[in-house]
């Protein structure tokens, strides 16, 4: 019978969020939902957040910046500066104040490596560690061999969270609880089966005094505001092999649950009230894989109440076969200020059999001109680097983004996560790295973040091509064919290949080139 023996429990709970240093600042969804259930049922809770330490090298948002993927910003205008302390000591400090008696991690595999000096230092002290998050999800055996973990959460953490912590304060056995492995002092673990998925509308809203102030200010479009997240519904009707939420719906299918569901429309408006009034909410963020996954009744319901009761800008991110006019003309009732949309990829053929995704490119050209006729500024997202791609199969992504007219492109390399049907297309076929540690190293170790670096081994293109073409995706998709001479000289990365990538940035920035043209005339 496992329990954890020790000092008094007082329920006092620290939650680790192990993130890049300035990146991805949008406020996490899974650790401020997961605090607010706690608190409501009267226990402490507090954050140790790395996000805002200083890089040793280029920020998120600094290479971003690089690739011309993101227009200029000052987060320093707003207050939010760097840190310049260590995070280790800092974090002893706080274990030393707040001396918790559990510490909950958020575990993604790219950050999984930061997280565990902080995991070993509480570890040390006896604090019992317990690690979530999607690769605690699917790769649990994996997190629960690191020595610093107790306990791993696979799947949802509310309910079995509140339940350890329940336990733990009455002194009960813990080995029963759903959704959690527990570690023995022997080394053998207790696998406990999945449990119901909790309902989304019966939680508490997402817990934002955990974080410090800073942490509130994100850019968009180069303004910074004040910009929160709202949960709109949890996982993605969608099948997309690169993603993890298909196997999110297979893994609760197996228990009989449906694992993707959306928040009703009225508890959404109360919960965004709730955001303006406590938090000053200026911007915000619906986090959704897919916006329009929701019914399209409650769409149009949650929009007409938002349109009267907030209308505070707002960012969106969906599939371009989603978009209709119906549905844009309420989006700028509401006042929508930009939308996120997923090309991914150019050729129809890769796209479907690959990915996932069966979407006709004249669709999504078509989907995206009706946002531009619109005035809504969008962000076209596509990945590069997936298993079997070329240089040819790259273009045609080129040559699509070349047709339609966005506000920006991120252009990022394709990793592949445990979970994804793509990591076992990759496993099959000899692309990942030899060794394990190895593999998660260079992800997130090598001083590159992830989006910007590939570790796939394939034999149809090096990794130093994908990184050229990545560092020019945005040239080739911009700029008239008359350059693509100059631009294939900026994909190297020798003396003369990074003056060419400077002269062209340049340009690009200074407007030589047309902002008005329209992607045909240029391509």
């Amino acid at each position: 019978m496992t329990r954890f023996p020790s000092k008094q429990f007082r329920g006092r709970i620290l939650f680790l969020y192990p993130n890049f240093q300035m990146a991805h600042l949008l406020l996490p969804a899974g650790i401020s939902i997961l605090s607010a259930v706690l608190k409501r049922a009267g226990f402490e809770t507090r954050l140790f957040d790395t996000t805002l330490y200083r890089p040793q090298d280029k920020s998120f948002d600094d290479i971003r910046l690089e690739l011309l993927q993101l227009k200029r910003f000052k987060l320093e205008d707003s207050g939010v500066l760097y840190k310049e302390s260590d995070i280790v000591e800092d974090f002893r400090q706080l274990l030393d104040e707040y001396d918790p008696d559990l510490l909950g991690v958020s575990l993604l595999e790219d950050t999984f490596p930061i997280g565990i000096p902080l995991m070993r230092e509480a570890h040390r002290r006896g604090i019992p560690v317990v690690a979530g998050g999607i690769m605690a999800t699917f790769a649990p055996e994996v997190v629960a061999q690191e020595e610093s973990v107790d306990l791993v959460c696979v799947g949802e953490g509310e309910n079995a969270l509140l339940e350890l912590v329940r336990r733990m304060a009455e002194g009960k056995s813990l080995d029963t609880i759903p959704n959690l492995w527990i570690k023995k002092p022997d080394g053998t673990i207790i696998k406990n089966e999945i449990g119901p998925t909790v309902n989304v509308d019966s939680l508490p809203f997402s817990d934002y005094d955990i974080f410090e102030p800073a942490r509130f200010y994100r850019s968009m479009q180069g303004r910074v505001m004040r910009i929160l997240p709202v949960e709109m519904h949890r996982g993605c009707p969608y099948q997309c092999a690169f993603c993890e939420d298909p196997m999110l719906n297979v893994l609760y299918k197996r228990v009989n649950q449906r694992y993707h569901r959306a928040k009703s429309p009225g508890r959404l408006i109360d919960e965004i009230k709730s955001l303006v009034e406590r938090h000053g909410a200026e911007f915000i963020y619906f986090n959704a894989e897919t916006f329009f996954a929701m019914p399209n009744d409650d769409f149009v319901a949650m929009g007409e109440s938002y349109a009267k009761e907030i209308r505070l800008p707002f960012w969106l991110q969906t599939r371009p076969e989603t978009i209709t006019q119906p549905r844009i003309d309420l989006l700028k009732e509401m006042g929508v200020a930009h939308i996120n949309i997923g090309l991914e990829h150019g050729n129809e053929t890769f796209r479907r059999e690959v990915l996932k995704r069966s979407m006709r490119n004249e669709l999504i050209i078509n989907g995206l001109q009706l946002l531009h006729n619109a005035g809504i500024p969008t962000t076209v997202n596509n990945i590069m680097g997936f298993p079997d791609e070329t240089r040819e199969l790259v273009f045609d992504t080129i040559a699509l983004n070349r047709h339609i007219q966005s506000a920006t492109i991120n252009a990022y390399l394709f990793n592949p996560y445990k979970g994804t049907e793509l990591y076992k297309v990759c496993e099959r076929k000899g692309y990942l790295p030899k060794a394990e540690d190895d593999q998660v190293i260079d992800i997130s170790l090598s001083g590159d973040y992830p989006y910007f670096k590939t570790i796939l081994n394939m034999p149809t293109i090096s990794k130093t091509e994908l990184l050229g073409l990545q560092r020019t995706f945005v040239l080739y998709a911009k700029l008239p064919r008359s350059e693509f001479s100059r631009i294939r000289i900026a994909e190297r990365f020798d003396g003369e290949g990074n003056r060419m990538f400077a002269q062209l940035r340049k340009e690009y920035l200074d407007g030589v080139y047309d902002a008005k043209r329209t992607a045909l005339e240029c391509y």
